[in-house]
């Protein structure tokens, strides 16, 4: 009877360590496995990972997209590639086009335009789904100063006086008010309001 008890304790002890020391079966053995975790913890979008941890499974429900020439698999806000053997979680490609993207995501209107916000991803809204694009460079404007107008300006006189000229005609002679005085064509200047007399011996002839 001893013996008995003896052999069943040994061979539960082989059967625990045999347990223990079968590799675990990865992504490829399994297919869509449903119970995908990697360490004992199973990531969702708002656990915010880092970027480069290696994961044996996927989630129950990912789908594979093509960005530039290379595969993503896509699940929850969080996209993958195929490593080595393992999937590693990547920033979000510029590019990608999904159907659904976390719903706790913040619309934020930038420039004019709305992106949908989480997690530091930015998104934007096409015919054929959320498409995730850089963040965007925010301009802002300088604040607009009010410009003093200029002081007007007085209009200065001008007067037309025609002058008889040595052709038994007249010469129309321009003179402006200038400071103290007056300024005639020939840039004469006049401290007095200019006589005919004056006028006629620079332009009579």
């Amino acid at each position: 009877m001893q013996n008995k008890e003896s052999l069943t304790k040994i061979s539960s002890i082989f059967l625990a360590a045999a347990l223990f020391i079968v590799p675990g079966l990865s992504y490829a053995d399994w297919g869509n496995h449903d119970d995908h975790r990697d360490g004992g913890h199973f990531y969702h979008y708002h656990d915010r990972p880092h970027f480069g941890l290696h994961v044996g499974f996927l989630p129950h429900g990912y789908f594979s997209l093509w960005v530039g020439g290379a595969r993503y698999y896509y699940y929850d806000g969080l996209y993958y590639n195929y490593v080595g053997g393992d999937y590693v979680l990547v920033s979000p490609p510029v590019g990608a086009v999904v159907t659904t993207i976390p719903p706790d995501f913040q619309p934020t209107v930038i420039n004019g335009m709305t992106y949908y916000v989480n997690n530091g991803n930015y998104y934007v809204y096409t015919a054929s789904g959320y498409q995730v694009v850089a963040a965007p460079t925010m301009v802002v404007q300088a604040p607009v100063t009010a410009v003093q107008p200029a002081p007007p300006v007085e209009a200065q006189g001008t007067f037309t006086i025609n002058i008889p000229n040595n052709s038994g005609g007249f010469t129309a002679v321009v003179i402006k008010e200038s400071g103290n005085g007056y300024v005639g064509p020939q840039g004469e200047f006049y401290a007095e309001f200019p006589k005919v007399a004056q006028l006629k011996v620079l332009y009579g002839k």
